[in-house]
Parts: C-alpha cells; sequence; structure tokens
C-alpha cells in the first residue's frame, strides 16, 4: 500500500515539480538566507511568475514588507515597480498608473534615471490605452526630459508622441514627432525601429490624404522589414500600401496584388483572422473599379469572415459602409439605406464596446484580488504541512499525507470543473441576454427616431397656428372684421382638435412601447365599440357634410381589449374622414368569418397609391399626406392601429377601391362557442 501511494505521489507530482523547479528551487534557498536576502528572492519570483498576477503579486508583497521593514530602498522601489508592471499586463491602467507614480520618488531618491523614463513611459501608454490623450503627452514629455543622453529610449517616446497625436489627427505633429525618432534611429542604425517610423509616417501621409508620401514611406518599411526578416511587419506594411494605390485610378490592380501578397504572407504566418480585412480592401477596390456585383460578394464574403473570426466592431462598420455605398453607386437604394442603418447601428456600437472593456477590467481586477487571497491561504496551508512533514520523515506519514494531498486535488479539479460549468452557463445565458437587447435596441432607434420627427414636426406646426392666431387677436382684436375672427376660431379649433388628438396617439403609443399599457381581452358587443368610436368623430362628419353608413349585425361579438381596438376604429375612421372631399360618404362593416371577425372601413376620398400601401404601418416609412381641408397627420395613427391589432392576435391591411377612394381593413378573434 505505501508503495501504491509513493508511485501515484510520483506520477502526479514529478512533471508539476520539474514545470516548477526554479520556483521550488528560490522557495528552499528562501528558508536558508536571512531577510536581507529573502527580499531579492521574492521580488525574483515575483518577476518569473509575472503572468500568473495572484500569485505574482503574492511573492512581491512579501518582497515590499522584508524591504520596508529593513529599509532597503532599492528593492521597495522595484517593488512597487513590479506591482505596477502586473497591473498593467492584466490591463488595469488605473492602477497601473497610481504604482508607476509611487515608484517615481523611489526612483528619484535613488538617481536611477532610467527606470524613472520608464516609469513614465508606462504611465503614457496607460492613459493612451484610456484614451487620455493630454495626459499621454504629458508623460511622455516628461520622459524625453530624462533620456536626452539615451537615443534609443528617446526616440521610442518620440514615436508615441506621434502616435497619441495620430490618433488626435493631428497628423501635421505625429509627422514632425515621427521623423525625429527616425533620425534618432538612423544615427544609432537601429533598422528595426526605423522600418517602424517609416510604417507610422506612411500612415500618417495616408490619412492626410497624401498618396505619394504615403506610398514612399510604406516602401522604405517594406525594404527594411523584409531585410530584417520581420515578416509581420512586412506583412501589414504591404497591405497599408495596398490601401493607398486606390487613389490612383491607374493603379487599381496594383492594389488588388498588393492585397493578395499580403494575404500571402499572412497564411504563412498563420494569421488567417486577417483575411477579414484583406477582402474588405479587395471590395473598396473592386467599387472603385465599377464593379457593383463583385464587390458586394466581396463584402459580404468579408462579413461572413468577420464573423467567423469574432473581428472587432470596427471592422464591421467599415464593411457595412461599403455595401451601402456600392449598394448606392448601383442604384439599389433598399439595400443602400439597410446597410447605412447597419453602418450608424456598428458606429454606435464601438463606443458601448469601449464601455464594456472598461466594465471587463474591473471585472478582472475583482478576480485578481480574489485569486490572490486564495493563493495567500494554500501557502499558508502548505506551509503548515511542510512543517508537519519535516517534524515526522516516517514513510507512513508521508503516505499519509500524500494521499491526503491527491484527494484535495482531485477535490479542487473537481470543484473547478463544476465551476468553470457554471461559468459557461452564465455566460452563456449573458450572451442570450446581449443578443435579444440587440434586437430590441434596433426597434427602439426606429421609433425614437420616429417619435423626434414627431415632436419635432407635426407637434410643432399646429401649435405655431394656435400661437400666430391667438396673437392677433390678442393683439388686434378690434382691427379683424366679425368674418376674420371667426375664421382664426375656426383655425384655432381645428389646431387644437389635431394637437389633442396627435398627442392622444402619442401617450397611447408610448404607453404601448414602454409595457404600461395594459392588454385585457374580453368579450365586447361590436355595436358599442363602434358607437364609442363614432360618438367623438360624428361632429368632424358632420362639418365636411360626410354620410356614415353600417353594415353589420346587431348581435356580432369579438374578443378582444375594448381601449385598444376603439382606438383602432377611431384612427381609421378619422383617416376616412381626413382624406374624404365634402358630401362624400363612409361605409363600415363587419362580418364574422370562421374564428375570427373582418372589420372594413371604406371612403370615397382621395385614395392611396400602391407604393404608399406597403409603407404605411412601418415605424421607419414617411408617409404622410395632407386631408383634404388641409387637415395635418403624422402617421402616427396607423403604426398605433397595427400595434394594437397585432396585441389581439389580427390582422390589418389596406387597399385601394376599384372605383374611387380606400379601404382599410383589420381581423379580431371572434368570441367562442364553445
Amino acid at each position: 500500500m505505501r508503495i501504491l501511494l509513493v508511485f501515484c505521489f510520483c506520477l502526479v507530482f514529478i512533471p508539476i515539480t520539474f514545470a516548477q523547479n526554479q520556483v521550488d528551487s528560490l522557495l528552499r534557498l528562501c528558508e536558508k538566507v536571512d531577510d536581507l536576502q529573502k527580499t531579492g528572492i521574492y521580488l525574483q519570483l515575483s518577476r518569473i511568475t509575472m503572468q500568473d498576477s495572484a500569485l505574482s503579486n503574492s511573492y512581491n508583497k512579501k518582497a515590499f514588507a522584508l524591504a520596508v521593514a529593513n529599509k532597503q530602498l532599492p528593492e521597495q522601489a522595484k517593488s512597487v515597480y513590479y506591482s505596477a508592471k502586473i497591473y498593467f499586463t492584466a490591463r488595469d491602467f488605473t492602477t497601473a498608473i497610481q504604482l508607476y507614480q509611487r515608484a517615481l520618488p523611489l526612483f528619484r531618491q535613488l538617481n536611477d534615471t532610467m527606470n524613472m523614463t520608464t516609469c513614465y513611459s508606462y504611465i503614457g501608454i496607460s492613459n493612451f490605452n484610456m484614451s487620455k490623450s493630454k495626459e499621454a503627452i504629458a508623460s511622455y514629455l516628461e520622459g524625453l526630459k530624462l533620456s536626452k543622453n539615451d537615443p534609443d529610449y528617446s526616440a521610442e517616446l518620440l514615436a508615441n508622441i506621434g502616435l497619441v497625436h495620430d490618433e488626435m489627427d493631428n497628423f501635421s505633429e505625429a509627422i514632425s514627432y515621427y521623423k525625429q525618432a527616425l533620425s534618432l534611429n538612423q544615427s544609432i542604425r537601429d533598422t528595426g525601429s526605423m522600418a517602424i517610423d517609416y510604417d507610422y509616417l506612411g500612415a500618417s501621409y495616408a490619412r492626410m490624404k497624401m498618396p505619394d508620401s504615403a506610398v514612399v514611406n510604406y516602401h522604405k518599411a517594406l525594404y527594411l522589414f523584409k531585410k530584417i526578416g520581420k515578416d509581420d511587419r512586412y506583412a501589414v506594411s504591404l497591405s497599408n500600401i495596398a490601401t493607398v494605390f486606390p487613389n490612383y485610378p491607374d493603379s487599381l490592380d496594383k492594389a488588388i496584388s498588393y492585397f493578395n501578397m499580403a494575404w500571402k504572407k499572412f497564411q504563412e504566418l498563420g494569421w488567417l483572422h486577417y483575411e477579414a480585412d484583406i477582402q474588405q480592401g479587395i471590395a473598396n477596390v473592386l467599387m472603385k473599379q465599377g464593379k457593383y456585383e463583385e464587390a458586394i460578394k466581396v463584402y459580404n464574403n468579408s462579413l461572413r469572415l468577420a464573423q467567423k473570426y469574432k473581428r472587432e466592431l470596427l471592422l464591421k462598420k467599415l464593411i457595412y459602409l461599403g455595401l451601402s455605398e456600392v449598394y448606392q453607386k448601383n442604384r439599389n437604394y433598399k439595400q443602400a439605406l439597410e446597410n447605412h442603418i447597419l453602418y450608424s447601428q456598428y458606429n454606435d456600437s464601438v463606443v458601448e464596446e469601449q464601455k464594456f472593456k472598461q466594465i471587463a477590467n474591473l471585472e478582472k481586477q475583482y478576480e485578481t484580488e480574489k485569486k490572490e487571497n486564495e493563493i495567500i491561504r494554500l501557502q499558508a496551508r502548505q506551509e503548515l504541512t511542510n512543517i508537519q512533514l519535516s517534524k515526522n520523515k516516517q514513510l507512513k506519514l508521508l503516505g499519509f499525507v500524500t494521499a491526503s494531498l491527491l484527494l484535495v486535488l482531485v477535490l479542487y479539479i473537481l470543484a473547478k470543473f463544476f465551476e468553470k460549468k457554471k461559468s459557461n452557463e452564465i455566460l452563456e445565458e449573458k450572451n442570450r441576454q446581449i443578443e435579444k437587447s440587440e434586437q430590441e435596441l434596433l426597434v427602439l432607434n426606429a421609433a425614437k427616431n420616429k417619435f423626434f420627427s414627431i415632436i419635432a414636426h407635426d407637434l410643432k406646426n399646429p401649435f405655431h397656428n394656435v400661437m400666430g392666431y391667438s396673437y392677433l387677436l390678442s393683439k388686434d382684436y378690434d382691427r379683424f372684421t366679425e368674418e376674420e375672427r371667426r375664421k382664426f376660431a375656426i383655425d384655432i379649433n381645428q389646431s387644437t382638435t389635431n394637437i389633442f388628438r396627435l398627442l392622444q396617439n402619442l401617450l397611447e403609443w408610448a404607453r404601448s412601447q414602454t409595457g404600461r399599457l395594459t392588454f385585457t381581452p374580453a368579450n365586447l358587443e361590436f355595436r358599442q365599440t363602434l358607437d364609442k368610436a363614432l360618438s367623438v368623430l360624428n361632429s368632424l362628419a358632420q362639418q365636411k357634410n360626410i354620410t356614415i353608413k353600417t353594415n353589420y349585425d346587431e348581435n356580432l361579438q369579438i374578443f378582444a381589449d375594448s381601449l385598444m381596438i376603439e382606438t383602432v376604429m377611431r384612427n381609421l375612421i378619422n383617416n376616412a374622414i381626413k382624406f374624404t372631399p365634402e358630401n362624400g360618404s363612409i361605409e363600415i362593416s363587419a362580418e364574422q368569418l370562421s374564428d375570427e371577425v373582418k372589420i372594413c372601413v371604406r371612403d370615397t376620398g382621395i385614395g392611396i397609391t400602391e407604393e404608399d400601401i406597403q409603407n404605411l404601418f412601418r415605424i421607419d416609412s414617411k408617409v404622410k399626406r395632407k386631408g383634404t381641408n388641409d387637415e395635418d397627420g403624422s402617421g402616427l395613427g396607423l403604426i398605433l392601429c397595427k400595434e394594437f391589432v397585432d396585441k389581439n392576435k389580427g390582422r390589418i391591411w389596406a387597399k385601394r377601391n376599384e372605383d374611387i377612394g380606400s379601404t382599410f381593413l383589420f381581423t379580431v378573434p371572434a368570441v367562442s362557442i364553445s
């Protein structure tokens, strides 16, 4: 039994021992030295375990505590610097900046200019990653003051300042700093850095719409990258040059050739996810060549690849923008509009993505701290076990401890397995919620645009009429004749009626959008529902001398929400009155067809085109017409009708009459006999 346990111990722990040989060796050494030497060992452990932020931090905290206790200033400075680097690697830039700033005065006391420069450089990079451009430049400039005697470091800081200006679209400033960096790198013959500087210059000139200068600098970068064997940067530069050639009408084929060369290099590197970028660039060139159908095909392939490799939102935004442009050039305006809407949505999503990244950083910081505490507890337990093993070296006790450790390991693995499984389930649920939220956002965005359109135009105009006429009456009442004052009163009444009707629809529509409108279907007598709708509309019909006829079974019943169906009837009859000239007629009929009731509102008005019929019930449509007496209309009433009919499990549609006018029809469930 003892032999079996020892064998299992070796089988499980020997590979781990070899993998952590350096760490274990340092830990054993740490037990034999004094506190002054332990500080350096813990710092070394923190450095070599930097990839495991929690473990690295735990060693670093021990080093810092010893350095403070023993007044070891260099080790204190190095410990704070390591802490900053750990958080920087974990992309917790806010904490990293705070720690780099804490390290600066310690290095200043040591007169360590090099490490001070490094701190300023990383503070600048951290600010740049958080889009704090001014703070980043200020940090880089502080670093430059300290690195005057080091051209290599100065060149790096100058190039970083150029990158910040480039991000801020200060291209002239960016180019100036790139050239200063290039000059320093040329003086020390740093070929790799020279190639990067040329590449940066090419990018800035390209964004400044100076293709000649961009191509020249890109070619210099290409030559140097190839010379030093930097295939990855060489491939990116090929792609960059390809994006410049479309500025020359006679170089479009050359652009495609460079894109293909870049893709070949990316394949050699195994960077297959770059195919989406290459396809998007080629599609841009095909569009410039007038090959619209081929461009559309390549754009769609690029979009498929972007989704396959889960590329960033920025690339998808560019693809939808390209699709919008090529569909517009191909006179397919519907597809152009749809893709432009998607482009706008992805443009908004880029901003949202930055917010999500900030939240992810906070979550990562929390997980890191949690793991640190767990490691501290595990280390304490391990130290206790080591003390027990050192007191009793009998083989029986060793076997017992080994078996216990194996059991703990199995339980730990099982716990981690179930924890990971639970985390995956939570992640899947969050993904489903995000997908649902995206769909709801599309609908809400269209509703928002419609709402502001109504507020900006349809609600404003009748208010202008009321304010204008009331102002005239209040200032010059006696100057107008009785007939003119009567006309003003009629116009004011008509405008306020329009305002009331629009506000009523807006309120009902808003309640439906926010979910505060309750749906309570019940058995209803159709006659009573119609009478309620007509009670507020008969006066409007009488003003235009319009005859309203009805045709339905007096005992007809429907199963629906009373307020919703009354609103639908009121809107449809009001529209019929609005678009029917004086002395016209309106017929309202209803008949039961199997398990539903079909209701028709037919008028002898001005009719409606087939094109308008297709767009009547859409939130993003622009169908708005004046009534026969110049009455205003927002189009919201029909949108509200469709929502209410859909809510009551019915259908709504419209058609143009063969003789004159139009007919609006909708269905609602009939009362079940059983």
